[in-house]
Order: C-alpha cells, then structure tokens, then sequence
C-alpha cells in the first residue's frame, strides 16, 4: 500500500531534521576535538620552546663554571698517565724518596687530576650537569678515580690486602684531603695550584699532614712503585680512568689517543696473585670504569 503524500513529505522532513542534528552533533565533536588537538600542540610547542630555553641558559651556566676545569683535567689526566706508563720502562730505577724531586713530581701528578675533578663536583650545586653528557663524564672520572685508588672493586680477593693501613692505598677521605690540598680557596673562584707553587708549599710531603701517607707509600719503594704491587695494582686502574677520559673527551679536541696496557703493566709488579689473574684485574677495571657515578 502506498503512502499518502502528507506521510511522504512528513518522512523526508524528519529525515532531514535527523541528519541536520546528527551533523551539526558530529561538527561540534570534531571542532571540539580540533581545537583540543590545537591547544596541546601549542602547549606541546611552548614546552619545546621553554626546554630548549632553559637547555641554553643552563649549558650556559654549566660552561660558566666548569669550562676551563675541562681542558685542566684532560691535560692533568694525560700527564699521570705518562707518570704511570712511563714509570716502569725497562732499565729505569727512580729516586722514591718523597722530598726529592721526582717523588715531589708524582705526588703532585697523581693528585692533579682528583683535585680538578673536586672543583668540578663544587659546581653540582651551581649548575645543571644532566644538560651535557661530557660534564656528567666529568663527574663520573672523579667518582671512578677515587674508587680505583681506594675501593675493594680493584683489589678482588688478593690475600696480601690491607685495610687496617694506609699501606697500599689511602682512606677514600684522606685522598681527597690529600687532592684538595693542591686547592687554593683564597680567590672568586678556587684553583688547583701550579707545580712551581706545590715545590714552595711543600718542600717535603712527608711532613705535610694532608700528604705524608702518601709520601709514606713512596718512600717504601726504592725503585719504582710496583714494589708495592696493591698499589701499583690500583695506579694502573688510576691510570686506565685517565686514559678512558682522555679517550672519551680528550681525543675529540685534538689529543692523542692515549696508550695504556693494563696487563703488560700489571706483570711488572712480579707479584704471583696477580700474575695468575691479570684478566680478572684488568676486567674489575673496565667494570670501575663503566659503572657510573
């Protein structure tokens, strides 16, 4: 049966209304949804925006105080690694005596780097480190280095080890007050004193409260420090720190790639423990070095 015209016309307008309501409901969802979508974009980009502002300011201030400790760190890192590596050369013995100038001359070595990376620890509270891989590598070379000269993660299970003395290594506190006497606080901003300065301030660092155990360590060595082959065990571990910074960061600007073989110097301690188990010493090494702070 056929539907009445009025009945025909009644549909099509409803239809219509229906589709009308049912488009102007879609729209108003899609602006809503567009406008939505607008908003987090420009929030989204503000945010891009503030990050990169605030990246600038902070890579700013970061450079601000630590950026010449860089260059003074790789370069004091580059020089314990020729003290250590070029210490145990065929035929060279060495006057160790603490007050003599090749004894002053390690002492102040071994220390100038751990006393640039304290300044550059100062600077935690001054500036934001996260902003710049190569400042936080900065910080992880100090952490690494006192943990190499001072920690049980070096020395593994050597039956000889000692830790009830500064005999074969110093306390982790000593060593740095035995570092941060190479600083000078008396200025806007604190240094690490030169070499000709450390020869006027300490004559012999025997007698210097902050170095005498150090100045101990050597003397009892009277030819070359892998007499003491704990020791020496954990200046190679100093040395292979030093040469993985020079290596990371040094190499990039123009120095050279340091070489440092921690087996071959690890034989010339002659000590049996560590002769049987050079593979795990020099693993226990890498393993400091890439652990972090």
């Amino acid at each position: 049966m056929m539907l009445a015209a009025a009945d025909v016309t009644t549909a099509v307008v409803s239809s219509a209304v229906v589709a009308a309501i049912v488009g102007a409901v879609s729209s108003f969802f899609t602006q809503r949804y567009l406008l939505v979508r607008k908003a987090q974009l420009d929030a989204d980009a503000m945010d891009r925006q503030a990050r990169i502002a605030y990246e600038s300011m902070a890579r700013q201030r970061l450079y601000e105080a630590i950026g010449p400790l860089r260059m003074q760190l790789l370069y004091s890192a580059r020089d314990a690694i020729h003290r250590i590596v070029g210490h145990v050369r065929a035929g060279m013995d060495w006057n160790m005596d603490p007050s003599a100038d090749y004894g002053r001359s390690t002492i102040y070595r071994l220390l100038c780097p751990l006393a640039v990376a304290q300044l550059i620890e100062r600077a935690v509270g001054a500036a934001d480190f996260s902003v710049d891989a190569g400042a936080l590598g900065l910080l992880r070379f100090g952490a690494t280095s006192e943990r190499m000269l001072s920690s049980d993660n070096v020395v593994l299970d050597h039956p000889d080890v000692d830790w009830a003395r500064q005999t074969q290594h110093l306390f982790r506190d000593n060593l740095r007050a035995a570092a941060a006497r190479l600083i000078d606080d008396d200025h806007d901003r604190p240094i690490v004193i030169s070499y000709d300065r450390f020869l006027e301030e300490v004559p012999d660092p025997a007698r210097d409260p902050e170095l005498e155990a150090l100045a101990a360590i050597l003397s009892q060595c009277s030819r070359h420090m892998g007499e003491n082959p704990l020791f020496w065990l954990r200046l190679v571990g100093y040395a292979y720190a030093c040469g993985e910074l020079v290596r990371t960061q040094g190499v990039p600007l123009g120095f050279a790639t340091p070489t440092i073989d921690p087996a071959m110097l690890l034989r010339k301690t002659g000590d049996e423990y560590i002769s049987r188990h050079i593979d795990d010493y020099v693993a226990a090494m890498r393993r400091v070095a890439d652990e972090g702070l």
